[in-house]
This record gives structure tokens, sequence and C-alpha cells, in this order.
């Protein structure tokens, strides 16, 4: 993302956790005695830079796991939380605030929080490294997100065998061929996933995490330095329609995301043998 609109938004996105702080949750009765030990920060498009008018402010508290029980016991106890709705700690504030609709605060233990890292490491971590944060006294948080960089670190040629293998599965598969008509669903299928998977890779040839589906396509263009030709050959597959001009599409979407894992050291040889995954060791093509 370009630095000149990073910053502006991180000074939007704090200043708005802040005012909504000292505003709706330091008055809070039950919430205020938390706030202290709390890390406390904000998520989603405005802390991404993402103008989205529809979008709620997001906003997320840390807590250790004692304490989070004790204000989940307290909340419920007045009936702000029901566990059997929704067993997150989210408090919907349904109020607009400045240019949000309403504001989602998402109270989290530092077992929940980890267990989000390790469900789904690569969305996790965009997450938080582009989260804007208020305070973190404990160091939760950042303890957090520096065991995740280091876990996907780890995991990055694992996550993009395990990736390229799919993209490839999914073209292949969405080629039209002579089918029955009721077969076009599952080729729209295909496509969808081979589309979503050579986004995903155009940040994992550099090395990054990607976020959720949602901001795929924007934020490959913006953060990648494979993305923007990803993302042209990704709209000419999405607008074809005849056969051939499908084959060609994915021709070239598949030759701009090898080569885009090439600048990133993934080997030719392994690119060519992509099958053979997961029989062939990550780190024989690295």
């Amino acid at each position: 993302m370009d630095e000149t609109n990073v910053k502006p938004a991180a000074d939007e996105a704090l200043a708005l956790l802040g005012l909504y702080l000292r505003e709706r949750v330091s008055p809070h009765p039950i919430l205020n005695p938390y706030l202290a030990d709390a890390a406390v920060w904000v998520t989603g498009s405005v802390a991404a830079g993402v103008w989205d008018e529809m979008a709620e402010l997001d906003l997320r508290l840390l807590l250790p796991d004692e304490e989070h029980s004790r204000l989940a016991a307290a909340l419920r106890e007045v009936h702000l939380w029901e566990p059997g709705r929704d067993f997150r700690l989210r408090l919907e504030d349904r109020e607009p605030f400045r240019r949000f609709p309403g504001v989602r605060l998402h109270v989290l233990s530092g077992t929940q929080l980890r267990q989000e890292f390790r469900y789904d490491p690569p969305v996790a971590l965009w997450v938080h490294q582009h989260a804007r944060v208020l305070q973190d006294p404990l160091g939760g948080l950042d303890a957090q997100v520096r065991e995740g960089e280091e876990r996907f670190r780890d995991a990055l040629p694992s996550l993009r065998c395990e990736h390229y293998y799919l993209f490839r599965e999914a073209r292949n598969d969405m080629i039209p061929r002579l089918m029955p008509r009721r077969l076009s669903t599952g080729l729209a299928i295909k496509r969808g996933e081979a589309v979503r998977e050579a986004l995903r890779l155009a940040f994992l040839a550099d090395g990054k995490p990607y976020p959720y589906d949602k901001w795929l396509e924007v934020m490959a263009e913006r953060e990648t330095s494979s993305g923007s030709g990803i993302v042209t050959a990704v709209r000419a597959l999405i607008s074809a329609r005849e056969p051939l001009a499908v084959e060609r599409a994915g021709k070239v979407l598949r030759d701009r995301v090898a080569f885009a894992l090439q600048q990133g050291g993934v080997s030719e040889s392994w690119l060519e043998q992509w099958w053979l995954w997961p029989s062939i060791a990550p780190g024989s093509h690295q």
C-alpha cells in the first residue's frame, strides 16, 4: 500500500478508536474496570485505509483469560451477552458513531486470539499486521502477532506449494469440454477457486500473508509486486465466455502466477511438477 495513504488511515483509525473509548466504553460501569489491562485495537476497512460507508467500526479488546471470564460472567448476568446466541464475546452498538452505522466490540481472551491465529494463519496475520493498536499494556497482542509471523515464515514454502497445487487443479478443471450443461455450475465453481488461489499466491510469492476474500483483489494490486498483472489476468478470466477465451485467459493467469512464484524463489522445476505435491518436500525447490 502507498505509504502516503497508510499514515492518514492509521491516524484516523486511532483517533476514532480513542473517541469511541472515551465516549461510550469508559463510561460503562462493567467495561471500564477492564480497560487498564486490555490491549485495544481497531481492524477492518478504516484500519486498512479502505473506504466502505456500509462497514461498521470493528474494535477489539484482548484480556487475560481469567479477566475475560469475569467480564463475560458480568455481561451475561445483566443480559448484555448471551453465549447461546454467539459464543464469541461481541457487543453490538447499533447507534451510529461518526460516519459509521454502528460499532462491533469484540472482546477476546488470550486463548481465543491464539486459536484465531491457528485456524487461518495467513488471514489472521494479515488482519493484525494491518490493525491499528491504541494500547497493549501487557504486551499480549504484540507477542501473539510476533509468534504468528514466525510460524508463517516457517510455513511459507509449504503454503506456496499447497496453494499453487490448488490453483493448478482448479484451473485444469475449469477448462470447458464437451459435457452436459448441468456441469456448468461446477465449471463456475472451479473458475472461482482458481481466481481466489491466484490472488492469494500474489501475496505468498512476496512472502506475505493474504487477506480474506473480500479484499484479495484490491490489496493484491496495492501490496504485491505481481498483483497488478495477476489481477488483470483474473478480470480477463472472469469476463471470458467462449471456451477458447476461457482457456486462453486461464493460461495467461497460470503463466503470471508461475512467474511471480519464480521471482519469489520457487524453482521452475518444481512448478513444472506441481502435481507431485505433497510427495515432493517443500524445501527441495527453494
